[in-house]
């Protein structure tokens, strides 16, 4: 039997009946459809998180000083640990290897104030490495310097949510502001970075660390240390060293648990692929539900048209059809079903991807292997699924389908 004739007659037989065709393929569509979207929306989402992680600094890990926990019924210390210092951050400059630079920082809520507005925000005071170890970058004036920190200069740079607070109609640069009770003069602004993790990275100011530990909240310990690896391969490795080195500086022996954190960019970064990888896996087992969902329409629209087409399949075997022709001719018809359910799910799924890209501003990141998987396995549905009535079909004996017309 010639391909593109069995073709043709499958889409005779079809079209014969649009609307059972059509409610068969529905659910066919709506799983390779829904695969389109949800990937795309796990991928542009895992994109995004990748993207802001790596903005929050490239090989970085973060010591922060630890909060004790009840464990098995024992409290032990509540609140911030002060056994972090600057010392310490000097001595993991000096004796780690594979730390490039590190900034030591002390953050803090406070109320800030200019002209007749006020509101609290976080203020970090840290050091100018701070800036190349976190990726700031400044979208006018400039960050402080060494001198700054040496001399506790009372000098800010503020985020762009603090300017869209405090300065809405001025230029920010060169103007005071009010922290706690200290004035200090605005020297630059950063560029925007957005949110990340439901926190606004561009809601702080930052101040020389001296400034901050001496005039601002009287401190002598540190609330952070921010450390840059070598290399993104290295940061297990740094936070391994750190790790050691901290607990030999603070005399911890044995069991004693530490009183600090230490957290690297890499088990970020696993972290949130982890849950993209989870929630990809989750719609492709709900689509792939809603395929086999279609597979049974296939079937119950294959055996319908079988019972329908006896007196034709009897005609066909009469003038010369083999019993593999017939198989063919039914398993073409099931397959081409599984194609358009296929093809207009891809198209289905492009349209709302651009509509929610549109609309929503969702970043989207359509992937071309998963739709064509998804056309791949929905063929497949069609193929599997009208193998029993193709096999019935093929079977029918020839008389008894030739009487079936009278």
């Amino acid at each position: 039997m010639r391909p593109f004739r069995g073709i043709r007659i499958a889409l005779k037989s079809l079209t014969a009946h649009k609307l059972r065709v059509a409610l068969a393929l529905l659910a066919i569509m709506i799983g390779v459809a829904s695969v389109t979207v949800m990937v795309g929306i796990g991928k542009g989402a895992e994109d995004e998180v990748r993207r802001k992680i790596q903005g929050m600094g490239t090989n970085l890990v973060v010591v922060s000083a630890a909060i004790s926990r009840s464990v098995k019924g024992q409290i032990g210390q509540i609140g911030l640990m002060t056994t972090l210092t600057i010392p310490d951050s000097k001595a993991i400059q000096e004796d780690c290897p594979d730390v490039v630079r590190v900034a030591p920082a002390y953050s803090k809520k406070l109320l800030v104030r200019h002209d007749n507005l006020s509101y609290s925000t976080k203020v970090t005071g840290t050091v100018p490495g701070f800036t190349q170890i976190k990726n700031v970058f400044m979208d006018m004036g400039s960050f402080f310097d060494d001198d700054d920190v040496r001399l506790m200069a009372p000098v800010a740079v503020i985020g762009p949510t603090v300017v869209r607070n405090l300065f809405p109609d001025k230029h920010p640069v060169g103007e005071g502001i009010r922290i706690g009770k200290v004035l200090f003069k605005v020297i630059g602004v950063t560029t925007s970075k957005g949110d990340f993790g439901g926190e606004d990275e561009d809601d702080q100011i930052y101040v020389p660390l001296r400034t901050a530990m001496n005039k601002l909240f009287n401190v002598t310990y540190l609330s952070n240390i921010y450390i840059e690896a070598r290399g993104f391969e290295e940061t297990s490795l740094v936070q391994k060293q750190v790790k050691s080195l901290l607990r030999e500086r603070h005399r911890l022996r044995g069991d004693v648990i530490d009183d600090f954190t230490i957290q690297n960019q890499a088990d970020v970064v696993e972290a949130e692929s982890s849950v993209a990888k989870t929630f990809s896996l989750l719609v492709i087992a709900i689509a792939s539900v809603s395929m086999l969902i279609g597979g049974v329409g296939i079937l119950g629209v294959m055996l319908l048209s079988i019972k329908e087409r006896v007196s034709e399949i009897g005609v066909r075997r009469a003038v010369g059809a083999r019993r593999k022709d017939i198989l063919v001719q039914f398993l073409v018809e099931s397959s081409f079903l599984g194609v358009m359910g296929g093809i207009a799910g891809i198209a289905v799924g492009l349209a709302v991807s651009q509509l929610l890209r549109i609309f929503s501003g969702m970043p989207l990141v359509l992937s071309i292997n998963h739709m064509l998987a998804s056309l791949v396995f929905s063929v497949l549905v069609g193929m599997i699924f009208g193998i029993y009535p193709s096999w019935k079909a093929a079977g029918l004996d020839p008389i008894m389908a030739l009487n079936s017309r009278t």
